[in-house]
């Protein structure tokens, strides 16, 4: 469907929702496709393509909120319908749509007119064999994905946006069964320029494997825990997301409702928020408003919260749309969502393998088991390792089994000990480092 049957199709969904009693309407397609190239156990599985369309539709009828979607984008009356309909029992409506210009021209990012079929084929199948060197029954799934997506916003003041965006992607996970011991390793990358070479992915694996080759009774007690990229991730950066959600400071549920300007955290520490970069970069989110960079924390500091334009106009005072409002899937209503992240540290410190090199006896935490969150507003974590190391004299001996950590951020993060100079990218969309935690308690094997 060309741009301009588009844009018209949009158009009849907005003027039929104002004929039938809409004061205002917004309405958002979503076009997407997806080619795998994906291995299981050893063996080429799928290449077969995914496409998915649809439309979404929010109107405010008699100062309530009615919503509708359809992956059907010619039913017009059936959309307009059964939003109107909806808007008789749906919420107040506290804010109005976006009436600020955005720009419309954003992020075409690099695409290939062709899939190398064959190239990515063979490239795939030479991966599986060079894992495969480390043991012959070593299971290896994975592969290589190309995403395309599109989004276009069009509200009743004639507000019209557009993203485009291509996603290359490429990962491999590795297990391996020896009795009841499971082992499985597993590295990714993301780009929005072509797809990651699965060399460096590879390589990783197989380091962590050669690390996992013998297993490590830990004792428990007091270590010096390095998180890996994955673990900050995994934990932290989870952890941030929710108490850091307009939502949850509309509700006054997060503990940094009152915390604003306030040193919370280790003055190393900085979590932004960039929606000019990483594979979720975006001019606009889903509800039509300019997304921004904001310092979520700086240096410690809580200096930003961040918004839809439900959770902002609900707030006391009262808070403007960040541009976070964003729709997890057609159906899904809007909710703060980050774009782009990144943990930054403006002091001088070590590259995570030199952080190793400086403990005498630590743990390296890598992969975790699940969410393994039990009290996650509160900023507490208690977790299964699913993938962690023992340091002794600055060399990684041997992988720990069935070793649980746990703690609170806010007690945590307060003294961190080191911030890598080196970051990672993670899924395309996270600039993490690695943090050194002394004295952290970990559980050992019972």
């Amino acid at each position: 469907m060309k741009t301009e049957t588009k844009n018209a199709q949009l158009e009849k969904i907005i003027n039929q929702a104002k004929q039938n009693g809409a004061a205002q309407a917004e309405v958002l397609q979503i076009s997407y496709s997806e080619d795998p190239i994906n291995f299981e156990n050893n063996k080429l599985k799928n290449l077969q393509s995914n496409e998915k369309s649809g439309i979404a539709l929010r109107l405010i009828k008699n100062n309530k909120i009615g919503t509708s979607s359809s992956t059907d984008i010619t039913s017009i009356e059936h959309i307009v319908k059964a939003a109107i309909e909806a808007s008789e029992f749906g919420p107040e409506a506290t804010f109005d749509f976006t009436s600020e210009k955005i720009d419309c021209n954003n992020i075409a990012s690099h695409t290939i007119n062709e899939l190398p079929l064959e190239d990515l084929v063979e490239r795939g199948t030479n991966a599986i064999e060079f894992l495969k060197t480390f043991h012959p029954d070593l299971l290896i799934s994975g592969g290589f994905d190309l995403v395309k997506g599109e989004t276009i916003y069009l509200n009743s003041n004639n507000i019209f946006g557009r993203r485009n965006k291509t996603i290359y992607s490429t990962g491999f996970y590795a297990n391996l069964i020896r009795g009841e011991d499971f082992l499985g390793v597993f590295d990714s990358k993301s780009s929005l320029e072509g797809f990651p070479s699965e060399k460096e992915i590879i390589d990783k694996i197989f380091e962590k494997l050669n690390y996992s080759k013998q297993n490590i009774k830990l004792e428990t007690k007091k270590y010096p825990v390095i998180f890996t990229p994955n673990a900050v991730k995994s934990i932290f950066v989870s952890i941030f997301s929710v108490v850091l959600n307009g939502k949850a400071i509309q509700q006054k549920i997060s503990p940094l409702v009152d915390k604003l300007g306030e040193l919370v955290f280790d003055k190393k520490l900085s979590f932004i928020e960039d929606p000019t970069i990483g594979t979720k970069k975006a001019a606009f989110d889903d509800e039509g408003i300019k997304t921004q960079k904001k310092d979520l924390i700086k240096n410690g500091v809580i200096n930003s919260f961040y918004f839809d334009l439900s959770s902002g106009s609900r707030c006391l005072p009262q808070q403007i749309s960040t541009g976070n409002g964003f729709k997890g899937g057609l159906i899904s209503s809007h909710s703060p969502s980050l774009t782009s992240i990144m943990i930054k540290n403006d002091e001088r410190s070590n590259t995570y393998k030199n952080m190793i090199k400086n403990i005498k006896e630590g743990v390296i935490v890598d992969e975790l088991l699940g969410a393994g969150q039990s009290n996650v507003l509160a900023g507490e974590f208690s977790t299964g390792i699913e993938l962690g190391f023992k340091i002794e004299n600055g060399e990684i001996k041997g992988r720990i089994k069935n070793c649980m950590i746990s703690g609170n951020i806010f007690d945590v993060l307060k003294n961190i000990h080191e911030i890598s100079s080196d970051q990672e990218w993670l899924g395309g969309s996270a600039l993490i480092p690695a943090f050194l935690i002394h004295d952290m308690t970990v559980a050992g094997e019972n």
